[in-house]
């Protein structure tokens, strides 16, 4: 899938319902293999200073960003190259150290950044969940909305919250508190900490065939034209929508594109073969 970042690549599996980190990491090690082509399984991760996955140094692998998540039986993995503004690529251009990131900001790093999340609520949330995961500002865009279109449109702030907090390395319930999200006109990064409308964060709603998940990606890309920093976003249109982004099967392999307006070039969009819920305790990956 194309990205101001450059090409991301997107994986999804679903087997047994387990918890467990397990299942987010092999398919992550899946997706950089079939990136970096080399051995499925062979690439070493571990978490960096900020518990996201990282790629082990002394591989002779290109500096990655991965992200990874899973909900019930479904998992959902994503990988994407930093570029400039990224994680710093040591001699060579090879094995860059995990976490090492440039610069200062709310997070301590404004370069690149990768998020995933994914969802599915078998009914609507309750008062006391609204009341814990939204601010005042998201839960009035909720109330305003359908009776029918409200569980949809909690899940896509509750992914989009979660996605941002995997890409800066936050727990989960500093992003229910620091992180706003925007459904209208498009899927959008309100508020982080005290920064309203904290530039360069793309959310993109992915669908799953033939799954009801929810699933959002968060980019931040600091060096995005900021006449174009719409055009990745919007073939996704809002949540309830039926177009936009699509994982595709990983037994299928053969990649599908999609092309962002005002893009001269399709992007590669590899999908394959799976978390905390708001409806469950399981563990996020």
């Amino acid at each position: 899938m194309p990205s101001p970042a450059g090409p991301v690549d997107l994986w999804w599996h679903v087997g047994p319902d387990a918890t467990g980190r397990g299942r987010g990491r092999a398919l992550l090690r899946h997706a950089v293999a079939a990136r970096c082509h080399r051995e499925p399984g062979a690439p070493a991760l571990a978490p960096d200073a900020r518990g996201r996955p990282s790629l082990l140094p002394g591989q002779g692998l290109p500096p990655l960003l991965l992200t990874a998540a899973h909900c019930g039986p479904v998992t959902v993995a994503a990988v994407v190259s930093p570029g400039a503004g990224g994680r710093t690529p040591a001699a060579g251009g090879v094995d860059a150290a995990p976490g090492t990131a440039l610069g200062t900001g709310v997070d301590g790093a404004p370069g690149t950044a990768l998020g995933i999340d994914i969802e599915f609520l078998s009914r609507p949330p309750s008062p006391a969940l609204l009341l814990q995961a939204l601010g005042d500002a998201e839960r009035a865009d909720l109330e305003a909305r359908p009776a029918p279109d409200r569980c949809a449109a909690f899940l896509a702030v509750w992914t989009a919250k979660e996605a941002v907090a995997k890409a800066l390395g936050w727990p989960l319930l500093r992003a229910l508190v620091d992180v706003e999200i925007a459904l209208w006109p498009r899927p959008a990064v309100a508020r982080l900490g005290r920064d309203p409308a904290p530039p360069g964060w793309h959310l993109v709603p992915l669908r799953l065939p033939g799954l009801p998940h929810t699933v959002t990606l968060a980019l931040r890309h600091p060096h995005t034209d900021p006449e174009r920093e719409t055009s990745w976003t919007s073939p996704a249109g809002p949540p309830s929508s039926p177009e936009g982004p699509v994982a595709s099967d990983w037994p299928s392999r053969g990649p599908s594109t999609t092309t962002a307006p005002g893009s001269s070039s399709p992007g590669a969009t590899r999908n394959t073969a799976a978390r905390h819920s708001p409806g469950s305790t399981a563990a996020t990956t």
